[in-house]
């Protein structure tokens, strides 16, 4: 049995996955959203997604070490790995203790931070295509591709602050101040607002005229650069 299904969030995948052991059903493989199952005794097994030191592959000291807990490595894929263990040989818990769960999200969270700003350098580079051609295929073609970036954009600054929150709880947890937090100073760069400033001056200039257009077209490219730039010194910013 094969079932699509797209997640940024890995503890909604793990819930998915033990959801789907709970009913008789073992996830066997992984590629490009597609799982495969096969069937099992419901409840056979318990099932957990990490996060790995490298792209599409996992240490031989990681393989060892989870030989000797019982766990069976499912598959890597991009930075996660899934893994499984038998409902039978007792819980399946990777992270028992707080400090090891805040490294875990910091981990996390790193690879959000950095994923993010390589999606804003292509949705700028696509920006400037759409705008510096006449050619309506391929301003379709770009708008179309701004439209994907933008929305995986938001899915992943969407997963950055829940795992802030996440942070922000195990911190707590560990009696560590939160470092976005401290003496309530703020991390929004000031690229951002000046990007947000330049985009309201252009459409402030009138339109009719070869020079308005071409001083529009300057400002809401900067106001684009700077922008971007805002969101990835923000995040950047953010603590770790």
């Amino acid at each position: 049995m094969v079932r699509f299904r797209l997640y940024a969030n890995k503890d909604e995948e793990t819930a998915y996955l033990n959801e789907m052991a709970a009913r008789g059903y073992a996830m066997t493989g992984f590629f490009a959203g597609f799982y495969s199952f096969e069937k099992c005794r419901p409840g056979e097994f318990i099932y957990q997604v990490d996060i790995t030191e490298g792209w599409f592959r996992v240490s031989s000291d990681y393989r060892e070490f989870m030989q000797e807990m019982g766990v069976e490595i499912i598959c890597p894929w991009g930075m996660w790995v899934i893994l499984r263990k038998k409902a039978a040989e007792g819980p399946f818990v990777l992270y028992t203790d707080v400090e090891s769960g805040i490294e875990h999200y910091t981990k996390i969270k790193k690879m959000f931070k950095t994923a993010t700003m390589l999606e804003l350098i292509c949705l700028i580079m696509e920006i400037a295509l759409a705008g510096s051609t006449t050619d309506k295929a391929t301003i379709a073609m770009a708008l179309a591709f701004i439209s994907l970036v933008g929305a995986i954009v938001i899915v992943f600054l969407r997963e950055i602050a829940r795992v802030n929150g996440i942070l922000a709880q195990l911190r707590e947890r560990a009696g560590q101040d939160s470092p976005g937090n401290r003496c309530g100073k703020s991390n929004v760069s000031l690229l951002l607002s000046l990007g947000l400033i330049l985009n309201g001056i252009g459409y402030l200039i009138p339109t009719g005229s070869t020079l308005y257009a071409a001083v529009r077209g300057i400002l809401h490219g900067l106001a684009i650069v700077f922008m971007g730039l805002g969101i990835i010194s923000t995040l950047w910013k953010r603590g770790d």
